[in-house]
């Protein structure tokens, strides 16, 4: 029982405050109470003593089974602790303490599927405990499903304003290539806990990933001046980021060379960079080598693997390069899904098969066309794309005979699924054939008919005549100025007369307008009906209304090349920003088959592909 060392009108007030929070009358709301006291005080004993009664005479008492499994889980019994909090959930399937608890019960019995869903349901009815948000985050990643997990913990994250909770975020975002979130995570980790170095440095990759360069190269300098500053060479690393992003190739260089590392793992990052950059300025052999020694330095490859497998592709080598493309994930999370479930000698024989979306928009478009090369017959073989919800309705009915689900619902919903029964969609790059490109290539997405001829009538009503050409310039990832042009720079390959639609993601209102004011010969139409952040399906409609489309190489660029756009014109960067399925070489792109290409010969100079692009469409 309860203290009984009170008066009796502060007994009476502290049953009466217990009864209305416990939901039960008398003593046994005060024994509840000691109860969960002595649990967080670790006397397992004593709550077990307090609650266990209350089980048999309150048995529809959801805080005394959350107190017995939150003692079960303190002895580590996790069959115990799930089943106590499943009877609270019997009665209250709400109940936030009783959701935390079995999510780490079914984590304590290697249940991972189990744990990362009930996990999801505890954060939606408003749990926000650090350790199941730390556990919720870990097990996702190593699941491979980081875009998921961010979409269900930032919510949570707000309300709890924990630094290092932020920068665990920040590097889940990373990973995914999210630069430009991450960069808000990493800034906000700073501004709760600005003193710790390693919140610093988190603001300087911020910054850099905001690109604000300025900034971070002020800030990178006062580190690397600092003599407190521990970690110099996460700082001399971003320091050459930042030498790199600003196109300054020759100081990153010289300075990569200069500094003396202490940390294996932080060079091994460093020859990756130093390997993109000599693929920048045309000295792609010694780039070979660097990403050789970047693996070799510590065994680990991920980012640097996958770097060198995409650098190995665009060279045309399909024979090693999707191995060393395929070491992107860790070990941990590869054993999810592994390389193999991919082999032909795997998929032959699958009864389903899930195929998992990963990197951006317009990388899952390239990458699901591989999937015709695949020995799956989905008339035998049922075959679904996990991916994020905007492309559920965009690809509907696709040529390739794969249904598409939001990966949320993917991941919430219990299924019946065999281990080897889950690919990567990055993994079909172990079937293209080096001596037959065409083998994969043509369109497979039908944009929606209706909505393409809705707005093919709108826009010829405007263009009253005119071509109607849509333009995209811009891209917003990390190294996205790099291969992006301005408008007007588009614009100079439009005669007067056109109608230019925009397809450029992001809000560019104020370039348009100085555009139109540029070019009075040129209507110029921000369609407000079309959002290809939020609805695919209509920009996919909207792009196949074009008589011509002038981009750079992003997501309209990958769009035109799925539903077989035939008048698709694309600029191309140099370098290692230019993605490895445009190969190095040619002005017919070997991927989709449809695109033309306009290749940069030096990073950052667009004259001579403006030319070439201009001379090819207003000849």
């Amino acid at each position: 029982m309860a203290d009984t060392a009170l008066s009796r009108k502060d007994r009476r007030a502290r049953i009466a405050k217990a009864s209305k929070i416990y939901g039960i009358k008398g003593e046994e709301s005060l024994d509840l109470h000691e109860a969960y006291r002595a649990l967080s005080q670790n006397d397992v004993m004593r709550a077990v003593q307090l609650a266990h009664p209350i089980t048999r005479s309150h048995p529809k008492s959801v805080h005394a089974w959350v107190v017995m499994g939150g003692a079960a889980l303190a002895q580590r019994e996790g069959d115990t602790a799930e089943a106590f909090f499943q009877r609270a959930l019997d009665f209250a399937p709400n109940e936030t303490s009783a959701l935390v608890g079995l999510a780490k019960a079914q984590v304590l019995q290697v249940k991972p599927e189990d744990a990362v869903r009930v996990a999801a349901r505890a954060f939606a009815a408003g749990a926000d405990e650090k350790g199941l948000v730390n556990l919720y985050m870990e097990l996702m990643r190593q699941m491979g499903r980081v875009q998921v997990a961010t979409d269900v913990v930032i919510p949570v994250l707000k309300k709890l304003e924990d630094a290092e909770l932020c920068m665990k975020l920040a590097d889940m975002l990373t990973d995914i290539e999210e630069t430009a979130k991450a960069a808000v995570w990493l800034d906000r980790a700073w501004r709760l806990d600005p003193e710790p170095e390693v919140y610093r440095i988190g603001r300087l990759r911020g910054l850099i990933y905001s690109r604000r360069l300025e900034q971070a190269d002020e800030l990178a300098n006062a580190l690397m001046a600092d003599p407190a500053t521990q970690d110099k060479d996460s700082v001399l690393l971003y320091k050459v980021l930042i030498l790199r992003i600003s196109n300054r190739p020759e100081e990153a260089l010289a300075l990569a060379e200069a500094h003396e590392f202490t940390s294996a793992e932080r060079y091994a990052e460093l020859r990756g960079i130093v390997a993109n950059i000599l693929q920048d300025i045309g000295r792609g052999e010694e780039a070979g080598d660097a990403y050789l020694e970047g693996m070799h330095v510590t065994g680990a490859k991920l980012k640097v693997s996958k770097a060198y497998g995409a650098f190995l592709m665009r060279g045309g080598n399909f024979e090693d390069g999707p191995a060393y493309f395929a070491d992107r994930f860790e070990t941990r999370q590869r054993s999810y899904i592994p390389y193999e479930n991919a082999s032909p000698e795997n998929m032959r024989g699958l009864s389903q098969l899930y195929l998992i979306g990963e990197q951006g928009v317009g990388d899952q478009l390239a990458l699901m066309s591989l999937f015709r090369l695949c020995p799956v017959d989905t008339a035998k073989t049922p075959v679904t794309l996990a991916t994020e919800a905007r492309f559920v309705k965009a690809l509907e009915g696709n040529g390739l005979g794969v249904e598409v689900l939001d990966r949320k619902i993917f991941t919430s919903e219990p299924r019946v699924l065999a281990p080897n029964e889950l690919v990567y969609i990055g993994d079909l790059t172990r079937y293209i054939d080096a001596g037959n490109r065409a083998a994969h290539q043509g369109s497979w997405v039908t944009p929606d008919a209706g909505r393409m001829q809705h707005l093919r009538d709108k826009y010829e009503r405007l263009a009253d005549g005119g071509p109607i050409i849509g333009a995209a310039w811009a891209s917003g990832s990390m190294l996205g100025h790099l291969r992006s042009v301005s408008l007007m720079d588009i614009l100079s390959c439009v005669p007067d007369g056109a109608l230019v639609v925009n397809l450029q993601y992001g809000d560019c209102k104020a370039e348009i307008e100085a555009a139109r004011r540029a070019r009075p010969g040129v209507s110029i139409l921000d369609d407000p009906e079309v959002d290809q952040m939020s609805d695919l399906a209509t920009f996919f409609a909207q792009v196949a209304a074009m008589d011509r489309v002038l981009t750079i190489d992003n997501t309209t660029a990958h769009t035109c090349g799925a539903i077989g756009h035939p008048d698709t014109h694309v600029l191309i960067p140099t370098g290692s920003e230019c993605m490895w399925y445009w190969g190095d070489a040619g002005d017919r792109d070997p991927w989709y088959g449809n695109l033309s290409l306009y290749r940069q010969t030096r990073l950052g100079v667009w004259d001579e592909p403006l030319t070439m692009m201009r001379n090819a469409v207003c000849p």
